[in-house]
């Protein structure tokens, strides 16, 4: 008799990663685990220059057993949908994971994954190699080390090496804002936010409520239906109008649909958050959201299917929410959650969004007839009924209207802007703003704005040159209603541009252990733009030298006029290219100063010092993008660009250090070079 001990190849790792649709998918899993895990807050940081993706939440973090669960691939002691308390953090969610293959997504994104996490006062961190892994004739041999430490932190951080193609993926699909809005509001849930940082920007969840106030004046209906209630309502101007009857018959699942239906003036459709426009034509849709998570599927309440109608006989502008809530064991789907597995009580989920589809359409038309005015035109309106004003004026009271509060519709709450800042004109802000009787405000004449509590005269705001927020108030005074303000905050921030430790493949780097983000305004810009640039086919070297030429004067610019204590006391102004030899003479004759700018930038004090010998080497480099601007490319090779791009990249490192990070008890102790 033999006996055999079952093995399992590590090409099982490649099989299942492989199995997840798409990278975007693999992200969705990675914060489906940190909502298991009870997190407020999880925070996706993805540098494409540098491909790297660090996923950070404060959840409860994993222990010892928890990490051996982990690693136990298909299997789990979680149930899809099933409600888990948590009392500590008093929250209360929706299983998301059953399956026990998430934390194989990270191999979908790349081979190198540390995970560092806080559980019970400990750290605990590991790190898996994917080849490794792949590598084993019997996975089951992988022996997984692990460092512990004491730690008052919160939470799990995932940092993961992005494979190329994955990167690229990434950068494409994140190119286009609707990707964006479907990833940071993937959760249906006001105690779970995710933050997104990209190498061009910061966004965050936004309150899923707010598409009841877009596009007020292109509002028609706003449709409600709860399987709980059986009833199908149809509001117009704030006002219930009609209930048709529907009931879903079945305990299995609880169904919630919240929809605006629009009928669009003019270019009316830029109103609307790019949340709700369908990924493969940019067609409006409402999402479905199953256990709180978003079901990237399009096909099973889809508004534009009665499109060959006639428009009066269709609702095809549809937005809102359809939310199905199930914890029964048939609620199942394919690897990536798009479509349903075929069984009962899916197949019932889809008879019975089908009908309601088409109900809402039927009906819908019909009441539509009856709401043109005398010229044929429809009437629209803000559809979402608002509270009442608990007192009314004597005249309106006398006439017997039903006034509704004033309404201010901004665009969003808060914005963020890079600085310097164009000049903003307020307001644009404004989507719409009506009265009292539904009528439309002139936002010019009848709002007052308001910049941090000061009243000004017209609705421009200047140029913002440094980092700041300002609070916008806009103002209306009803005479039936009284007094309405809504309020902007505007974040005014300086953009950040990574220069790598490592120069593989870049056109900027850092002789460094670690990597530097430049803030000085334009040439953080300049610094993104020529990276992205330098990525593509084809010779752009004219650009290039041109903008390198730029780096230079932006970066002494500023200093010059931020930072005199650094300069001679004289009126006068240094040259451009005067100006360039003096702050790298200035650095190189201060060495207490060359340690602290070696000590922030990772650069050691002897190659610091090399790189500023001579300082004559940093003028003659603006000679030469100065003569690729204007003298023909025919003078410089790429090789000269490369070390041209260096140079402008070094010195644009330097005038920042000095800027954001010297203190200037240091600077009052340098000598001036003579």
């Amino acid at each position: 008799m033999v006996s055999v001990r079952p093995k399992v190849s590590g090409n099982i790792i490649s099989e299942l990663s492989d199995k997840i649709h798409s990278y975007i998918i693999a992200l969705n899993e990675l914060t489906k685990n940190s909502y298991d895990a009870f997190a407020n807050e999880v925070n996706i940081d993805l540098d494409i220059i540098n491909k790297k993706l660090i996923i950070k939440d404060d959840g409860c973090g994993m222990n010892n057993q928890t990490i051996k669960k982990l690693f136990h691939i298909s299997s789990s002691e979680k149930k899809y949908g099933k409600i888990i308390h948590n009392k500590e953090r008093n929250l209360k969610r929706y299983t998301q994971g059953s399956k026990g293959l998430g934390f194989l997504s990270v191999f979908k994104l790349g081979n190198n994954i540390t995970w560092e996490t806080n559980n019970s006062n400990k750290k605990i961190k590991f790190t898996v190699n994917k080849n490794e892994l792949v590598s084993r004739n019997d996975v089951s041999s992988y022996r997984l080390t692990t460092e512990e430490e004491p730690s008052n932190e919160k939470g799990t951080t995932i940092f993961i090496e992005l494979e190329k193609e994955s990167a690229d993926q990434l950068e494409d699909y994140f190119a286009q804002e609707k990707n964006i809005k479907k990833i940071i509001n993937a959760f249906d849930d006001k105690q779970f936010k995710i933050n997104l940082k990209t190498n061009h920007g910061s966004y965050e969840s936004e309150r899923h409520s707010n598409f009841k106030n877009f596009a007020p004046n292109d509002q028609l209906f706003y449709i409600t239906y709860s399987s709980k209630k059986s009833g199908i309502d149809f509001f117009y101007m704030g006002n219930l109008i009609k209930t048709v009857p529907y009931n879903i018959n079945i305990d299995a699942y609880e169904l919630e649909i919240e929809l605006i239906a629009f009928s669009f003036s003019s270019y009316g459709k830029k109103n609307i958050s790019q949340l709700f426009y369908r990924e493969h034509d940019d067609a409006l849709t409402p999402l479905i959201y199953i256990n709180n998570n978003l079901f990237h599927n399009y096909t099973l309440f889809d508004a534009s299917r009665f499109r060959q109608k006639r428009s009066g006989e269709s609702l095809p502008q549809l937005i809102g929410y359809i939310r199905i809530i199930s914890s029964h064991s048939l609620m199942e789907f394919n690897s990536d959650r798009t479509q349903f597995v075929q069984n009962n009580l899916t197949l019932h989920i889809e008879k019975k969004l089908k009908e309601l589809n088409e109900i809402i359409q039927n009906a819908g038309s019909e009441i539509k007839k009856s709401l043109k005015d005398q010229d044929g035109k429809l009437i629209t309106g803000a559809a979402y009924p608002q509270n009442k004003q608990k007192s009314l004026s004597k005249k309106s009271v006398e006439n017997g209207s039903h006034l509704q509060p004033a309404q201010l519709n901004l665009k969003q709450k808060i914005k963020k802007l890079y600085i310097p800042s164009k000049q903003i004109d307020l307001i644009k802000e404004l989507t719409s703003a009506i009265n009292s009787k539904g009528e439309l405000i002139d936002l010019n004449k009848d709002i007052q704005i308001e910049v941090d509590n000061e009243k000004i005269l017209n609705s421009i705001l200047e140029s913002q040159e440094k980092a700041c927020e300002k609070k916008i108030s806009y103002i209306y005074n009803d005479c039936e209603t009284g007094k309405v303000v809504q309020t902007l905050i505007l974040k005014f921030e300086l953009p950040e541009a990574q220069i790598t430790a490592k120069g593989k493949n870049v056109l900027f780097h850092l002789p460094s252990t670690k990597d530097y983000s430049i803030k000085i305004p334009y040439v953080a810009n300049l610094i993104l733009q020529l990276e992205k640039l330098h990525k593509q086919k084809g010779n752009y070297n004219e650009i290039i030298a041109c903008a390198l030429r730029s780096i230079f004067e932006l970066s002494s610019d500023y200093l010059q006029n931020q930072k005199r204590n650094i300069f001679p006391k004289s009126d006068s102004r240094f040259s451009f290219e005067d100006s360039v030899e003096y702050i790298i003479s200035y650095i190189q004759s201060n060495k207490h100063l060359k340690t602290e700018i070696s000590e922030i930038t990772g650069i050691s004090f002897k190659t610091l010092t090399n790189l500023l010998q001579p300082p004559d080497s940093f003028s003659d480099m603006i000679k030469k993008a100065h003569l690729g601007a204007h003298k023909s490319m025919a003078f410089l090779t790429d090789s000269e660009v490369k070390d041209l791009a260096k140079k402008a990249g070094i010195f644009a490192i330097l005038s920042d250090v000095l800027l954001y990070n010297v203190d200037d008890d240091i600077i009052s102790k340098c000598k001036k070079p003579e």
